[in-house]
């Protein structure tokens, strides 16, 4: 084996890879060019495995260079590497921290590094909440978050001083693979927020992408809006109240793709309130970027509530979310960078249908939200008897899918007629030559495509194999 096949990829999810990882590192740091083949409260403990002095040496030059400056985490840095594998279980609470140094240092040493995958890496109070508690006498212990304080000194520091994961593209974040906490069918708890804040502001970055979340019940501080040097996001098989999904798009300083799907897990705490408006009026602040659009979620929306104005309004409340950027936690945490960000408004089209996505190539929904969102939101929206599909589509869609629709299906609301998905794709069909002459793929009308949907009555003795062969057809895997 090649030493660029070996040294491509790094794992670091069960115990049994510290040992592996812990040997390349020491590798890479005889031998640092082998760093560039990458291209894709901790208690001090005495140390159970002893290095040559010039490994040694090696190794503590490494963690200077990672950014461990002050002497107290040098060392604990040091001895926790210095801890041997072999002798931890599942359970060991040297584990975690041993895994994130290993990876701490890893990245560090690779500066060509373009894809990383990690699972949460710990959650700490805002800086309001620790300013509070040493105003009362009661500072909070700082955490030994090692590859945590790595991600979050390469977003504050300039690049010629720590150069390291500047040329990282592509991000996925995981979920904790431990299924004691949610039984592993379930979507599991995630701190969105916390994981966008450690990698939005690398120079390099491109996309991230998550799966199998929903939303936490203390989420960190969110970014600040157009912040993130992110421009494509994919959430996929989640369930995220509306509010996180429109903080997260609007996080983006451009953003060019934005896939959300539901579905691939099951829900013993009901599933996230989606909202179409409050999402496409998110999107409209990239109206003149975003190219590609994915929104598989028709399953589980209250549709009656969407298409019903007066039930709507209910839906459409969202006061408090508004008033979450004036709360001082917010601003007390940005406060360094809310002043040097100018915050656009988006730009809404009249009315503000998909229509003004102007420069979107891809579109995939759900029959009904295609109709809804065609038509328009707000004041503007279309009336229904004037209003056909195809005037009020992206000028310059080149593919569209449409999921849930099956041939001759009636809508699942009143108020809509009987026939008019009917009609209304005859005639998308008849007038898209003239009208979208860039429309040259459509899918889903005359065969359908499956809305992804959340699993339903699983049991927990069943096995992961019985539950993904019995549900395939449930969710839509990229």
């Amino acid at each position: 084996m090649s030493n660029r096949r070996k040294y491509r990829r790094v794992k670091l999810r069960e115990t049994l890879d510290l040992a592996v990882a812990l040997k390349m590192l020491r590798s890479i740091l005889k031998t640092p060019q082998y760093g560039g083949f990458l291209v894709r409260s901790y208690e001090v403990k005495p140390p159970q495995r002893s290095l040559r002095p010039k490994d040694q040496d090696r190794l503590t030059r490494a963690i200077r260079r990672a950014g461990f400056d002050g002497p107290e985490e040098q060392e604990k840095v040091l001895n926790v590497l210095l801890q041997s594998p072999a002798t931890m279980d599942h359970n060991d609470p040297r584990a975690p921290f041993l895994a994130q140094a290993l990876a701490a240092l890893l990245v560090s040493v690779s500066p060509l590094l373009e894809s990383l995958s990690f699972c949460p890496v710990g959650q700490e109070p805002s800086k309001l909440a620790k300013l509070r508690a040493q105003a009362n006498g009661n500072p909070l212990k700082e955490s030994d978050y090692f590859f945590k304080y790595l991600l979050d000194r390469a977003n504050s520091r300039p690049q010629e001083t720590l150069p390291y994961l500047y040329c990282l593209r592509r991000v996925r974040f995981l979920v904790d693979p431990d299924t004691k906490i949610s039984p592993w069918y379930n979507y599991q708890r995630y701190d969105l927020y916390g994981s966008l804040n450690l990698v939005r502001r690398l120079p390099a970055i491109e996309s991230i992408r998550v799966d199998a979340i929903m939303e936490t019940e203390s989420p960190s501080i969110e970014p600040p809006p157009r912040s993130a040097n992110y421009s494509k996001i994919i959430i996929r098989n989640s369930n995220i109240d509306s509010r996180y999904l429109v903080r997260t798009i609007e996080s983006a300083k451009q953003l060019k793709e934005f896939t959300y799907a539901i579905g691939g897990r099951g829900s013993s705490d009901g599933m996230g309130n989606f909202i179409p408006d409050h999402v496409l009026q998110a999107l409209f602040i990239h109206a003149d970027s975003l190219v590609h659009l994915d929104l598989d979620v028709e399953a589980e929306l209250p549709l009656v509530h969407i298409f019903d104005p007066t039930l709507r309004q209910y839906l459409l409340d969202d006061s408090e979310d508004r008033l979450s950027r004036s709360h001082p936690a917010y601003q007390q945490e940005w406060a360094d960078e809310l002043q040097g960000l100018q915050v656009e408004q988006s730009s809404q089209p009249s009315p503000c249908s998909l229509r003004g996505l102007t420069n979107l190539k891809n579109l995939s929904l759900g029959i009904h939200l295609l109709y809804y969102l065609s038509r328009g939101i707000g004041a503007d929206q279309v009336d229904d008897a004037s209003f056909a599909i195809v005037d009020h589509l992206p000028p310059n869609l080149e593919a569209l899918c449409i999921y849930g629709y099956k041939k001759g299906m009636k809508p699942k609301v009143e108020g809509l007629g009987g026939d008019v998905f009917t009609r209304q794709l005859e005639k998308l069909l008849a007038e898209m030559d003239t009208k979208l002459p860039r429309l040259s793929y459509i899918e889903g009308i005359d065969e359908l495509i499956e809305n992804a949907a959340t699993w339903r009555l699983l049991s927990p003795s069943m096995s992961k194999t019985e539950a993904l062969s019995n549900t395939d057809h449930m969710a839509h895997s990229a």
